[in-house]
């Protein structure tokens, strides 16, 4: 029974946002999108000149069983004879007893429209699993042994990109598209596994010759649910050191830090709840790192097509 209540609550949390990941299937969105946008949207991939490898660890409420916790890859590898690049994404989210794994690959390709204007759409498929283990919650109550939810489904979804290379993109992607509801849990039934949109907007600007400004915005829209829209910038100092800033709609910010050589870069950021917003006095806090390897990188970290 203190599992059950235990699990309980944390549903409680998410279900009043301070989950965004779990609130009504809002798709997983992670702080750092500033930096690395292809999970989101797979066509921003296009944007850079090399392949790249991404790693990323997400955890709420550090010290709580069962609190929310999410491990993120993504990589991809350019194919600059036709201007396109090939590539996979995988996510593990799990709160308590319920796990989702999500794997998906897909193919870019991008197509110049005019000097500076540049156009890139991608494909992406793979599968989804869901798995609840309710009978874990107490295994002496006999209306929780047959209870266990175990899905498996497959996934297609497709994006699209408009940019101007080092300057200026704008986005949408359709990353997920459901055919139906994906397992009878509890999370399931809240997410109901809709359709959902990511619309990404972002751009450079130099301010002196050793100061950058990158400002980007992403917004997730689902049917019947909240939008939830985020806001970042953040200052390159020498293009090798950034400090920054995120603001989530449901009132949360996140300060961010990075740094990166032509091969590498490391990123944290520590997301919190502000003004006043708590449930039953628990004030939401998430840490998020996030690892990149770059490869066959021509020197620059400018948004840049194959040409």
């Amino acid at each position: 029974m203190k599992k059950i209540k235990q699990y309980c609550l944390l549903l409680l949390f998410a279900l009043l946002g301070t989950s965004p990941q779990l609130y009504a299937q809002q798709q997983f969105t992670y702080t750092q999108f500033i930096d690395n946008l292809t999970p989101m949207n797979p066509a921003w991939s296009l944007t850079q000149d090399a392949g790249a490898v991404h790693f990323l660890g997400r955890k709420q409420w550090l010290n709580v069983e069962g609190a929310p916790s999410t491990y993120m890859a993504n990589g991809y590898v350019p194919i600059k004879e036709i201007n396109a690049s090939y590539g996979f994404t995988a996510l593990q989210d799990k709160v308590a007893i319920e796990n989702l794994t999500e794997v998906n690959l897909f193919l870019a390709k991008a197509v110049q429209l005019s000097d500076e204007l540049f156009l890139s759409t991608a494909i992406n498929g793979g599968f989804r699993r869901y798995n609840a283990q309710y009978s874990k919650l107490d295994p002496g109550d006999p209306t929780l042994v047959n209870s266990d939810v175990r899905e498996n489904k497959g996934n297609i979804g497709a994006s699209v990109l408009l940019f101007i290379p080092g300057k200026f993109y704008a986005g949408v992607s359709l990353p997920r598209i459901g055919f139906q509801n994906l397992g009878e849990g509890s999370v399931a039934v809240s997410r109901n596994f809709r359709n959902f949109y990511f619309f990404n907007l972002g751009g450079t600007f130099d301010l002196t010759e050793e100061f950058k400004l990158e400002s980007a915005a992403v917004v997730a829209y689902t049917a019947n649910v909240p939008l939830q829209a985020d806001l970042s910038g953040k200052i390159w100092v020498q293009d090798a050191m950034g400090f920054g800033m995120n603001y989530r709609s449901n009132n949360e910010m996140a300060v961010m830090t990075s740094y990166k050589t032509e091969a590498f870069n490391i990123g944290y950021s520590y997301q919190f709840m502000f003004g006043g917003t708590r449930v039953a006095g628990f004030n939401n806090s998430t840490h998020e790192i996030t690892v990149g390897f770059t490869f066959g990188t021509t020197g620059t970290h400018d948004l840049r097509v194959r040409q």
